[in-house]
């Protein structure tokens, strides 16, 4: 196992010394490999076997199959490394995701000198792969689907792009790695907000503050780990009907800070996790909410702005130059 680790990390390696990481990327010789198909090699075979019959027989006929039949397997191996040779693939913006959720890359393909790339397949493995053509003057954009596991900065590693155009007897292919720009949210985890007092009245996760108007009781519901103390209805406990939560209707306009300490003592991970939860749930209440972490704090607001600033700091928190998490 740690030798096969080794080979693939000096593989990744040489990669990044041959085809640089970037945001746009030409193909060309030093990028591009070439090897045939299995049909190629039956082919190959077949060739072999037609020069020494014809060598056997001193037949010119098979000779001259053979020579001809050579000449069109070299014209397909020219014809697809050219299919990819000068093509050049750009990463477009990536929209924000949530770990968990598979990211569309999109991928603009533009030919060279009025060429035509024909049959390209391209996709990350363990993902879907697409075809597309490109052609000189014209948009050629595609979208690639990448599963997204972690948090932070968006890297999906190197695409595989291929093409066996135009017999299948040769396949030219690339590993490219494209920066596509994209933030990858936690993945949201929905809990009962932690209601607890706050400095200066207001409440800590999630509670909306007194100031903002009445609650009216809504209803009740089964209790759920991490309920506080005070909405239980312990009327309903008395009586033997088991452990019931309160439930109310919030204002809109309430407000209520979301707070890092409030999730002590859960992991990291968890934290944020349920975090991010909090700030899905308290937009779609209309509430104002504020977001406490570690070295950060972020004012209490209810716009688009404001939630994408908040999950924003719960993708890179604690992450060193805005990569994704470490396993």
């Amino acid at each position: 196992m740690a030798f096969r680790e080794a080979i693939q990390t000096r593989w990744r390696q040489w990669l990044d010394r041959r085809i640089p990481p970037a945001s746009e990327v030409t193909l060309g010789h030093k990028s591009i490999f070439i090897l045939p198909t299995r049909t190629g090699w039956l082919f190959a075979g077949l060739l072999l076997l037609l020069l020494i019959t014809a060598i056997n027989y001193q037949n010119s006929l098979i000779y001259g199959l053979a020579f001809w039949l050579f000449s069109m397997g070299l014209a397909a191996m020219i014809f697809t490394f050219r299919n990819l040779a000068g093509l050049v693939l750009q990463a477009g913006h990536v929209n924000p995701v949530f770990a968990g959720d598979v990211a569309e890359l999109p991928l603009r393909l533009s030919a060279q000198k009025k060429r035509l790339h024909e049959a390209l397949v391209i996709g990350y493995p363990d993902d879907v792969s697409v075809v597309a053509d490109a052609a000189a003057g014209m948009k050629n954009n595609v979208n690639l689907s990448y599963r997204t596991w972690q948090r932070g900065w968006l890297n999906p590693g190197r695409l595989r792009l291929e093409s066996c155009f135009p017999l299948g007897l040769f396949r030219a292919w690339t590993w490219v790695k494209l920066d596509f720009r994209g933030l990858v949210y936690p993945q949201p985890e929905y809990v009962p907000f932690v209601f607890a007092a706050g400095e200066a009245g207001d409440q800590i996760a999630g509670m909306p503050s007194r100031e903002s108007g009445q609650q009216d009781f809504h209803g009740l519901r089964p209790y759920q780990p991490g309920d506080s103390m005070k909405i239980i209805a312990w009327k309903q406990v008395a009586q033997g009907k088991g452990m019931v939560t309160k439930e109310f209707d919030h204002d809109e306009g309430a407000s209520c800070w979301l707070d890092w300490e409030s999730l002590a003592p859960a992991h990291t991970e968890t934290r944020l996790a349920r975090l991010t939860g909090w700030v899905i749930e308290a937009e779609k209440r209309h509430w104002r909410y504020g977001l406490r972490l570690p070295g950060t704090e972020i004012a209490p607001d209810n716009t688009e702005v404001h939630r994408d600033q908040c999950l924003r700091a719960l993708a890179l928190f604690n992450l060193t130059g805005g990569e994704k998490v470490d396993d």
